[in-house]
């Protein structure tokens, strides 16, 4: 009788914690459900320009500028390649040796210390393609590059590398850059998650480019994101006429390839070819291409040009303005078709596209509609991070976050 009682209890107690279980697995489905439904399981990448913090007055972009509730991870960029191995570009302001600034040290522990993803970027337009290109081209040099990388984040401290090679087959690069791209992204994979790093790649929007340095079902099974720079498609220094940086569609006067650049044709020609959505990031531009009039009455789009416009006061950049600098200034005359998306602005001879609250609520949702993994921002010193013009601090990263009902 005492064995059979003993059994009971036992089996009463079995019973309870599966049962408590259970529940632990229902509250935990539920969770999840509502993090998905929130916006929660999003990512939003949020790079920041490091020379940024060379710029003087109110452009002065330092790490503690960094909004960190609004990114679920931040990516410092640039690193470059030499000698095929990962390397610092500016060693004053990268690294804390020799009474240097420490920017990346100060950048991994903001992220580290509140709760987000930091990565280092490197790469970019700057670095061309040419010697990645013949980095990638060898087993051997795919390792020591690897192993360079994996040593370089970790005494860094950063949470996994972005790799911004612009771009596999073009620049410079061979027709081979497909096939040892993938390879490349395989050794990164391997090493960096071995040791619990992400590896994620910034690829282009350009659908030529996208099919002849890519080979996108192989990328998407070795990338843990996937960022599409869906900007840049015209601008004063490739164009001749005014054109949008960041169209979401084709537009009715467009011809040729010009109906092919667009961001939804971008992300939909990685999703056709075998991208995982979840993976996917459309990247956000928070800046703007300025242009230069021929005539100041011509300035529709498609109106010709000088060349680029005016640089701003503080990014001084000739056919660049970040948002903070369009902002605030009153004397721009805005055109907004809420039919097609367009927006754009010029005064006298100045002509500009960018993205406002409105372009990017519209963009985000359609990347919602689309299952995507969220979004990127390039970048976060071009926002207006000091909120002088009114509507709070980095208010198109907020709208980003709202959109994905992430705040």
């Amino acid at each position: 009788m005492k064995l059979t009682s003993n059994i009971y209890v036992g089996v009463l107690v079995t019973i309870a914690l599966i049962l408590q279980t259970c529940k632990g697995f229902i509250r935990d489905f539920k969770d999840h459900r509502r993090l998905q439904e929130k916006g929660d399981d999003r990512a939003v990448f949020c790079y920041y320009g490091s020379w940024a913090s060379y710029r003087w007055g109110v452009g002065t972009f330092n790490v503690d500028n960094i909004d960190t509730r609004l990114c679920s991870h931040i990516v410092y960029a640039f690193t470059g390649l030499r000698d095929g191995v990962i390397v610092s570009l500016d060693q004053y302001n990268d690294l804390e040796e020799n009474w240097g600034k420490g920017l990346m040290k100060k950048f991994t522990t903001l992220a580290r210390n509140n709760g987000i993803k930091s990565l280092l970027a490197i790469g970019g337009w700057n670095e061309g393609s040419t010697k990645y290109s013949e980095m990638a081209a060898t087993q051997e040099g795919r390792e020591k590059f690897a192993d360079s990388v994996v040593s370089f984040v970790e005494k860094q401290g950063f949470n996994g590398l972005d790799l911004d090679w612009e771009y596999p087959a073009r620049r410079g690069g061979v027709p081979e850059d497909k096939d040892h791209f993938t390879l490349l992204l395989k050794v990164l994979s391997e090493k960096l998650h071995a040791r619990g790093h992400l590896i994620t790649i910034a690829v282009s929007a350009d659908p030529k480019t996208i099919a002849n340095g890519y080979d996108i079902p192989n990328v998407g099974k070795y990338a843990d994101y996937i960022t599409v720079m869906t900007f840049d498609y015209h601008t004063p220094s490739s164009d001749t006429v005014t054109g949008l940086n960041s169209p979401l569609d084709s537009l009715p006067q467009d011809t040729g390839y010009n109906k092919e650049l667009n961001v939804k044709n971008s992300i939909n020609t990685w999703l056709k070819g075998g991208a995982p959505p979840n993976k996917l990031l459309l990247g956000t531009p928070l800046y703007g291409r300025t242009y230069r009039l021929w005539y100041e009455d011509q300035h529709d789009l498609g109106s010709p040009i000088l060349g680029p416009g005016d640089a701003g006061l503080y990014t001084q950049e000739a056919g660049f303005l970040a948002y903070y600098e369009i902002c605030s200034n009153p004397d721009w005359n805005i055109v907004w078709n809420a039919t097609s998306s367009v927006l754009y602005a010029y005064k006298t001879y100045q002509w500009l596209s960018y993205d406002d609250p409105n372009t990017i609520t519209i963009k985000t949702k359609w990347a919602l509609e689309k299952n995507l993994g969220g979004v990127m921002v390039w970048s976060l010193e071009s926002d207006d991070f000091h909120g002088n013009c009114g509507k709070g601090t980095y208010p198109l990263l907020t709208t980003v976050n709202k959109a994905l009902q992430r705040v």
